[in-house]
């Protein structure tokens, strides 16, 4: 009977300090949070999804399609292209768009921020490249060789998919059969 004894309060000891142990850990208001807000400035409007919206990790299915990805395989070229013209321009464009029409004004101008930082980070790449390659950019001649190096560059990208496109779709359909074939269809009741 001893060693019984010893051994349950060992362990009403032991669940004891657990639960000391929880409890001095909790926070004593509890509205307060142990959360830590970061500095900087309020996070900008949501602006919502369209054709002209980059969006990251973005992996959606229409109805009757089995491969899930991108809504628009275009929106690279898109936004790009948009990038490649001057500001006034791009506010026509925008005004034209009917999307933006119903955008409130702090979401037309994050839009407007968007287009700007990836302008900006176009930029810095064509000037990189042109620094790697050892190229004769001056500033004269600068928003000529952004722009040219662009443009290239998006016809590079609409040629690939032209030509890829029949190649991607052969090795879906192989894929999606190869798959039906593993696991069959559910049958209707």
């Amino acid at each position: 009977m001893g060693r019984a004894m010893r051994s349950i309060i060992r362990w009403c000891f032991f669940a004891s300090v657990i639960c000391g142990s929880m409890a001095w850990g909790q926070t004593s208001a509890p509205a307060a949070t142990n959360a830590v807000e970061k500095p900087g400035k309020a996070r900008p409007p949501r602006i919502p999804d369209g054709a002209m919206v980059p969006k990251r990790g973005m992996i959606q299915r229409e109805k009757d399609q089995f491969w899930a990805g991108p809504q628009d395989g275009n929106r690279f070229i898109e936004i790009l292209t948009l990038t490649m013209i001057s500001k006034e321009e791009l506010r026509a464009k925008l005004e034209d768009w009917p999307p933006y029409q119903k955008f409130s004004e702090p979401q037309k101008v994050r839009l407007v921020e968007r287009i700007e930082e990836f302008r900006d980070q176009a930029r810095k790449e064509a000037l990189e490249v042109a620094q790697d390659f050892q190229l004769a950019v001056r500033p004269e001649n600068q928003e000529e060789f952004i722009r040219r190096y662009w443009m290239e560059k998006l016809g590079i990208e609409k040629t690939l998919r032209e030509e890829l496109s029949p190649l991607k779709k052969r090795l879906e359909d192989e894929a999606k059969k190869r798959l039906e074939k593993d696991f069959k269809k559910i049958p209707n009741y």
